[in-house]
């Protein structure tokens, strides 16, 4: 096995002691609420028990319900993650500006429809938007197969809109149904639900990037994970359509365009205020990061391996890897907030915000392809331990009335972020040290287009994460 493989197996070996130590957990703790059952019930002197009480049955169905629908859609999210760059710059030979622009383009879809879709599904209903996503990010994907930039543009702007339905929507209709059917007072808690959530999302994603590989590799082409991608949506349409009820939020009572409740309540509280530049720095971050790696490894491993062109990364493996390190996050989240100790929603964040910036800062000091594979892994543990952190922090803080649209409100300013850094990044020529650089021996090219750039862009997220950091401390609390 090669270096990758080699961390890919390390990883499940990881995850699989996690899951099993926190299915034991969960265990323990649902034998102890039993006996607890019983001793409120006066059944431990030989009376039958039942081991399946109302709330329990309510809290299975719930994930039954919910968890089908997630691992398909996230699937069809995660079979696309590891190709969408290779695919436009080195199938259909698009420049890296080109490239960049197209990137834009979906991030510019995703700040401006995050504008009203959070109030359309609170007034028309989050069942129907999760449809509405799907539909889509279906055609996003179709668009693809062509070879015409105008309908490539149109298929980013598509993916844009579906990925801040995506991201609102479900998250949205999960949070108010668990509050609706009062599930509070089972053993479902909500922050278990979130990480439950990134730990199933961080295996379909790795299964994704594995399957993803496959698919290129037997069709020869980067668009047969897209195609597949839509082989999962279809499916989850169909699961939403039949099993999920509508629910809806206070702008259900009003026009969407009359909403000024939601800005008073995004810019007049200091706890959502806090969480909104947390979700601008960490999440725009995020998705430079997802637009900056592939390239990042690229130039390190044609400067380790003298730019050979048979040294081909292998995206799928390293993408799986990336997954089962968000996966180990996301493990470590539920166990900190199992355990009922010092450690809240809150210090994890500032914790996973501090040691996110110190990987990003690494990668710019270390420029051997291994060094920067680790940072890049740990940045993605960081990953999978924000995200349960967040949403349980949002959960908790933003009301059901509003939270569909408060939600996209919040993705906007992330989305302008990331716009801005796209929209500077260069083709460039090789460059070391502001100069160009080739080995005339062994014609060896140092470093590939646009390092500087992202050398930058990486510095800049640093810096930004460590202020955000010291403002989590200072104002948002538990």
């Amino acid at each position: 096995m090669d270096f990758y493989q080699v961390n890919l197996f390390a990883f499940v070996l990881l995850n699989s002691s996690l899951i099993y130590r926190q299915h034991r957990r969960e265990k323990a703790a649902d034998l102890s609420e039993k006996i607890q059952a019983c001793e409120t019930e006066n059944l431990i002197n030989g009376d039958d028990y039942d081991s399946s009480p109302p709330e329990q049955d309510r809290a299975a169905t719930f994930k039954k319900l919910f968890f089908p629908v997630y691992v398909l859609v996230w699937a069809a999210d995660w079979l696309q993650g590891p190709f969408i760059y290779t695919l436009y710059k080195d199938e259909k030979h698009l420049s890296e500006p080109t490239v960049a622009r197209l990137f834009t383009t979906g991030f510019l879809a995703g700040a401006a429809s995050a504008f009203f879709v959070g109030s359309l599904a609170d007034r028309y209903g989050r069942r129907s938007a999760c449809l509405v996503c799907c539909a889509t990010i279906v055609l996003s994907c179709l668009s693809v197969l062509s070879d015409d930039i105008r309908l490539l543009f149109v298929g980013r702007a598509l993916g844009g809109l579906g990925t801040t339905l995506m991201y609102t929507v479900f998250e949205a209709w999960m949070v108010t149904e668990y509050n609706q059917r009062a599930l509070q007072r089972s053993n479902l808690k909500l922050s278990g639900i979130f990480g439950l959530m990134i730990t199933v999302s961080s295996v379909v994603a790795v299964a994704a990037g594995l399957v993803g590989q496959l698919l290129v590799g037997w069709t020869g082409t980067n668009c047969a994970p897209f195609l597949a991608s839509v082989c999962c949506l279809l499916p989850a349409c169909f699961l939403i359509w039949r099993r999920w009820s509508e629910n809806y939020g206070d702008s259900g009572l009003q026009c969407p365009t009359e909403s000024p409740r939601s800005w008073k309540l995004l810019l007049g509280g200091q706890q959502i205020l806090t969480l909104g530049l947390a979700s601008c720095c960490f999440e725009g971050s995020m998705y430079l990061f997802i637009f900056f790696w592939s390239p990042a490894l690229k130039s390190s491993h044609a400067l380790a391996h003298h730019n050979q062109p048979s040294n081909i990364l292998p995206f799928g493996v390293i993408f799986a890897c990336f997954m089962g390190a968000m996966m180990s996050g996301s493990q470590l989240f539920t166990a900190a907030m199992a355990s009922r100790n010092w450690l809240t929603s809150r210090v994890i964040l500032q914790a996973v915000v501090t040691v996110s910036s110190v990987s990003l800062l690494a990668t710019i000091f270390f420029r051997n392809e291994f060094v920067t594979f680790w940072c890049f892994c740990l940045f993605e543990a960081c990953v999978g331990m924000y995200f349960p952190s967040m949403g349980y922090l949002k959960g908790k803080v933003i009301d059901d009335g509003n939270r569909a649209h408060l939600y996209g409100l919040l993705r906007i300013p992330y989305n302008v972020f990331v716009v801005v850094a796209l929209s500077l990044t260069q083709e460039g020529e090789y460059y070391l040290s502001g100069r160009p650089q080739i080995d005339k021996e062994h014609w060896l090219i140092w470093c590939l287009p646009g390092d500087m750039y992202r050398e930058i862009i990486f510095m800049c997220c640093s810096g930004l994460l460590l202020i955000v950091s010291a403002v989590i401390g200072v104002l948002l609390h538990d």
